[in-house]
């Protein structure tokens, strides 16, 4: 196995991991065929502006080589799956307030079970990431992690840890925040629910209260779904700033 073949396969490994991971591409319904022929269709560009390795890598050094394209190929698309997650938690907050975690199904697309305002939070979100260009910008910072992480680095002073709890505190705070709206309906439904029961003590409000919460989440939903797609849009440039810290942090 000569040099050139070794930096190929090194760079093939990080693409290929983040394209399996990262939620715009590893969908389940885009053909495992169409994601390796886009792994080498970024391959084969990046081999043309990286610096070639010279000589031929030992299978030692080559094997820590590829475990470290594995780790940041993963770290890369763990950032980006955590901002989807974001979106989908904010659904699932909901869905606990308007009744409808009782309902979660399988997603056959997704491979977890999922509630029905997750399922619409995040497909909201893909149709964002792509309508956006944030495809391209995502595909740019993953050609440019190959300047702030070379092949051949294998010493790193810094790995990032305190960013990686400053993302995380990050993507709990955007989920409420995208799910406040409609969990403040649902509270304010529960509070008129508890006023009626006291005024009208015949009516039910257990029968009414779940229909009830169900049609004003979705008439809030239909009136509030521009601004949840704006505010879903202005999440996204932070997942590119979040991916360029961590790779700067690793030069």
């Amino acid at each position: 196995m000569n040099g050139e073949v070794q930096q190929f396969l090194l760079v093939m490994i990080r693409l290929t991991v983040f394209i399996s991971i990262s939620p715009g591409f590893s969908h389940s319904s885009f053909p495992t065929i169409t994601k390796v022929a886009l792994a080498v269709g970024l391959a084969l560009p990046i081999m043309g502006v990286i610096p070639a390795m010279g000589t031929e890598l030992a299978m030692g050094v080559f094997v820590i080589l590829a475990i470290k394209e594995l780790l940041i190929g993963m770290a890369l698309g763990y950032i980006t799956l955590l901002f989807f997650s974001a979106v989908e938690i904010a659904g699932t907050l909901v869905d606990f307030q308007v009744g409808f975690s009782m309902g979660q199904i399988y997603d056959p697309s997704l491979g977890v079970s999922v509630s029905n305002y997750g399922r619409v939070y995040y497909w909201i979100s893909i149709m964002i990431f792509f309508l956006a260009d944030m495809h391209h910008q995502v595909i740019t910072t993953l050609v440019q992690s190959y300047q702030w992480a070379p092949l051949d680095q294998l010493t790193f002073t810094h790995i990032g840890m305190e960013g990686i709890i400053k993302l995380f505190g990050y993507t709990f705070a955007t989920a409420i925040q995208l799910a406040v709206p409609l969990i403040i309906v649902a509270l304010l439904s529960e509070l008129t629910l508890a006023l009626i029961s006291r005024t009208v003590p015949q009516i039910d409000v257990l029968i009414l209260g779940m229909p009830m919460k169900t049609l004003i989440s979705l008439i809030i939903m239909f009136f509030f779904i521009s601004t949840l797609m704006k505010n879903i849009g202005d999440l996204f440039p932070e997942m590119i700033k979040y991916m360029n810290e961590w790779l700067y942090s690793l030069s």
